[in-house]
């Protein structure tokens, strides 16, 4: 049972971290950076979560009395201002140094990497965590659910991250960045917000579902802008539009 409880919590992030891999049709990465990545997000989802937890309790936040307000400030500042910012720090002080981060693409790969280690470790936590009931429920709902929405904060920040590597300036770079950080941040708070308010106003599900769609018409349009701007795809259409024996008699250059 344990087996199979942990097989619910881990296979998702890895399907998705499949399905951003392969959407690099260009290039793809070099496993073992990629890797190291999603393991460094689940690292982070420890300070992260202790952080978090802290803060809570000293907010008190999440009471069953709190407000709608109290409610939303807790969902952005608290949740994810703490747990985004945590992730940033290993997309920006690792992968974005990186030698194999060499095209726009590669941002949405390592922050999509980061964001599900993040939320591997984080589904292992809550699946077993035997305080709560009902953890196939708890699986089966993050695997839909929270699994996908860390990916999506994760393709939010690694879009911009990967258009900051190749700004024309540090100012443009670390503007570019950082708007990528806080759009995961709105991202985050908004569907944290929704799952938290859900109990008091049930009508919000609509919401919920409306952002699950909006996830995957990102995850597409993304990646798809960002493969498109490959290095090796511009080289492979000079290739393709090349004259049949264009270049044969052209003198070769000694190696």
């Amino acid at each position: 049972m344990a087996v199979i409880l942990l097989l619910v919590a881990i296979l998702p992030p890895i399907v998705l971290m499949l399905f951003f891999y392969l959407r690099d049709r260009y290039k793809k990465e070099p496993v073992w950076p990629v890797f190291l990545a999603f393991v460094l997000g689940a690292f982070v989802t420890l300070p992260a979560s202790a952080t978090s937890s802290f803060i809570q309790r000293l907010t008190d936040w999440l009471n069953p009395s709190a407000g709608l307000f109290n409610i939303f400030l807790g969902a952005f500042f608290i949740v994810g201002l703490i747990e985004e910012s945590w992730k940033f720090l290993v997309v920006r002080f690792y992968c974005y140094h990186r030698p194999e981060f060499d095209e726009p693409y590669d941002g949405i790969i390592y922050a999509t990497a980061v964001a599900l280690g993040f939320a591997t470790l984080e589904n292992i936590l809550y699946i077993f965590n035997p305080s709560l009931l009902g953890s196939w429920r708890v699986g089966i709902l993050r695997a839909f659910m929270a699994v996908p929405s860390h990916a999506f904060y994760g393709v939010l920040m690694g879009y911009f991250v990967g258009e900051a590597k190749f700004a024309r300036g540090d100012t443009e770079a670390n503007l570019l960045s950082l708007f990528g950080l806080f759009l995961a941040i709105v991202a985050h708070g908004i569907y944290d917000f929704i799952v938290i308010a859900l109990p008091h106003r049930p009508l919000l599900i609509g919401s919920l579902i409306v952002f699950s769609v909006l996830v995957w018409v990102v995850f597409f349009e993304a990646t798809r802008r960002q493969s498109e701007k490959s290095a090796h795809r511009a080289q492979e259409l000079m290739e393709l539009n090349q004259e049949p024996g264009e270049g044969e008699n052209q003198p070769r250059v000694p190696e």
